[in-house]
């Protein structure tokens, strides 16, 4: 299984992506946040070029929430760095990525639809093939709620070396990806 992740600069299918992240994990193995971290892929995009190249859309009340942010989540992901890739370049390395895990048939797991849609778009408008089919998608808020009988599509994770306090940065796609793996699995039912 994989979790996915994107930042971007709007809530339009549309937007500008700023980073991706994903997680595999094999459920049955049960691996912590550690080995999560050590299974996770991360890459950040240009902005500029996608604005100026694919006409890609910033949203000025979602870059005023990207300036509330802590400093470590804004370097992460907003802030412009030399090593910024256009989108193909990071996509392609994802693909790359997700091929070593020879799980071709697993699903794909991100919180909401924004990521799927986000992604959809680009693909679609770059003429590149999906990395994971349309079918594959799965939303992890939907899963939690129905596994641990939560509203919120949160939970308590119950694992005796995970503290998402001290192991997880909000609105960082990697740690993102990490903890809604770990609520999937070790979830608490309420």
């Amino acid at each position: 299984m994989f979790v996915f992740d994107v930042e971007t600069l709007g809530k339009r299918s549309s937007s500008v992506i700023l980073s991706m992240a994903a997680v595999y994990f094999n459920p049955d193995e049960k691996p912590d946040h550690i080995q999560l971290r050590q299974n996770s892929f991360f890459t950040k995009f240009n902005v500029k070029d996608q604005i100026q190249r694919l006409n890609r859309e910033a949203g000025k009340s979602t870059i005023d929430w990207w300036a509330k942010q802590c400093e470590n989540v804004k370097i992460k992901s907003f802030k412009p760095s030399p090593n910024d890739v256009p989108f193909e370049t990071g996509y392609e390395l994802m693909r790359e990525w997700a091929k070593t895990k020879n799980d071709t048939k697993c699903w794909v797991w991100a919180r909401g639809n924004l990521d799927q849609l986000v992604l959809d778009d680009i693909e679609e408008q770059l003429g590149i093939e999906p990395i994971w089919p349309y079918a594959r998608w799965r939303d992890v808020r939907t899963a939690v709620d129905f596994l641990y009988g939560t509203t919120t599509g949160y939970t308590e994770v119950h694992h005796p070396v995970f503290d998402s306090k001290l192991h997880i940065t909000k609105h960082n796609p990697v740690d993102d990806c990490i903890f809604d793996a770990m609520m999937l699995m070790y979830g608490e039912k309420l």
